[in-house]
């Protein structure tokens, strides 16, 4: 599985180039054909091979490095003269931009090194002060206009974040990452645009990633002291859109632990569903365990709410926000099962209905809720049952022990094999309650083969499930209009075979 960290590559400097003028000719035709050739042999170089080549000591790393730049630079080389004439600069700011993506790489060698190897290990003396020089470019407003160099600067701050992160004062602090990226922020960029800036990129992703929850003092602060009439406007209009949406539900603190008190989203039926016992629907947010927020399934909590159900969107720990791993997330998800077991009376919930849904990481998360016996919050009471009823997956991740891709979630771990208590493909046993899975076969970001190889071992231990293929589908089959209804239309027909009215 791909995850979808802050480290993500693209080759922004040939996108920009396919946008850059009015003035496309038959030269600069030329010199987007071979960039696309070199393109597409770094990506196949790079993209399928990066556990092995982050794995490498650092001479044979920045050796590896600098031979896949090396096309690259050939072609800008042999273009340089040309272009004299109809862009004096466009050369050069090709230059500048392969030089901060290939940089980017570098940047990030010491986490990905300690992902895939377990080592921890800091560039050389040399190759930092290398890269401490572009520090100085951090008050350069003119480029933020570079995809190449914004992307450069976020993976440093990542790295820089995760140092002051670890400080004692953010504790408590409910979003530890937005609050040390605001921090780090004035130290790096002095300039005002550039503040300002960065400023907004984080606040705007947070909202966008991780909702406006314990945000207000941030946003506050932002909004007295920023000059950019967009940004602000823009900053207020979805912090105000997102703090709207936590109206008119119930919200209920299922645990507190370690400083965040996480939530559930109860949506409750019109009260003339309320005389009898109601199924429950229990939404986990994907997001790779890194980001993700109950605002995402608000809506469909609602509509299962105008059907009669109960509908409850849970709040679970999320690496870029809480600094935690999957087995925090699964022992949430497990937890927020059991307290609405246990609460069920003041909810006329039917416990013996409990449906768990989620898409990708959400889906692990349903599937570990049923599986992961041995993980448990210490506080709950474990005579409660964690296990649903009933299980809807979306393109879940069902293999965490497979390649290299998860590596980061036992950093830190010297029995690497412990991710194995909650990788669904090695918890398998008879006894699983009924499961929908649902998976495409074109998904780039968990493998189908995973999927099936998931589906064959249900099928060979008899548990009872449904597996839907869904060709050509991709990842994000709940959003893209060519399969969602196909999903919707199959969740329904699962959802009535075992009894749940719609």
């Amino acid at each position: 599985m791909k995850v979808l960290l802050a480290f993500l590559f693209t080759f922004s400097f040939l996108t920009c180039f396919g946008q850059a003028s009015g003035q496309a000719d038959s030269l600069k035709n030329a010199y987007l054909s071979e960039m696309k050739v070199a393109s597409d042999v770094f990506t196949e170089a790079f993209y399928l091979n990066r556990p092995e080549i982050y794995s490498l000591a650092e001479k044979p790393f920045l050796q590896k490095v600098e031979a896949l730049k090396k096309p690259f630079v050939a072609v800008t080389d042999k273009y340089s003269s040309r272009f004299q004439s109809v862009d004096a600069d466009f050369i050069l700011h090709e230059k500048r931009d392969i030089g901060y993506f290939f940089d980017q790489i570098i940047v990030n060698y010491p986490y990905f090194h300690e992902n895939h190897t377990g080592r921890k290990v800091k560039l050389s003396k040399a190759e930092q002060t290398r890269l401490d020089q572009h520090v100085k470019d951090f008050n350069t407003p003119e480029l933020l206009s570079s995809s190449d160099f914004k992307g450069y600067v976020q993976a440093f701050l990542r790295h820089q974040s995760t140092i002051e992160v670890n400080k004692p004062k953010y504790r408590k602090s409910d979003n530890k990452r937005l609050d040390a990226y605001l921090s780090l922020i004035p130290a790096y960029f002095k300039k005002q645009t550039c503040k300002e800036y960065w400023q907004y990129h984080y606040l705007i992703a947070h909202l966008d990633d991780w909702g406006s929850k314990n945000t207000e003092k941030a946003v506050k602060s932002f909004l007295a002291t920023a000059t950019n009439a967009e940004y602000k406007k823009t900053v207020d209009s979805i912090y105000t859109a997102s703090a709207s949406t936590y109206k008119g539900h119930i919200i209920k603190t299922y645990k507190t632990v370690d400083g965040s008190e996480l939530d559930l989203h109860i949506f409750l039926p019109d009260s003339a569903f309320r005389t009898t016992k109601r199924p429950v629907m229990v939404y986990f947010s994907g997001g790779s365990w890194t980001k993700g927020t109950p605002e995402w399934d608000f809506y469909n909590c609602e509509n299962y709410a105008k059907k009669g159900w109960v509908a409850v969107a849970v709040e679970y720990r999320v690496a870029d926000r809480h600094e935690t791993t999957p087995f925090e997330a699964v022992k949430d998800a497990r937890s927020a099962i059991r307290w609405l077991r246990q609460h069920a009376a003041t909810y006329t919930i039917d416990p013996s209905r409990i449906v768990a849904s989620g898409n990708s990481a959400g889906g692990h998360l349903v599937l570990s809720a049923a599986l992961s016996s041995e993980i448990n919050e210490k506080t709950d009471n474990q005579a409660i049952s964690a296990v649903p009823d009933l299980l809807l997956v979306n393109s879940g991740v069902y293999n965490l022990y497979a390649d290299g891709s998860t590596d980061w979630i036992s950093k830190g771990q010297k029995d690497k094999t412990l991710v194995k208590k909650i990788s669904p493909q090695h918890l398998l046993t008879l006894g699983l309650p009924p499961a929908l899975i649902i998976h495409g076969t074109n998904d780039q970001s968990v493998a189908y083969t995973s999927a099936k190889a998931f589906s064959n071992e249900m099928k060979r231990l008899n548990n009872t499930f449904e597996f839907h293929t869904l060709d050509g589908a991709p990842h994000y089959i709940w959003y893209d209009r060519s399969f969602s209804g196909t999903v919707a239309n199959l969740r329904k027909a699962f959802l009535l075979k075992y009894g749940y009215d719609l």
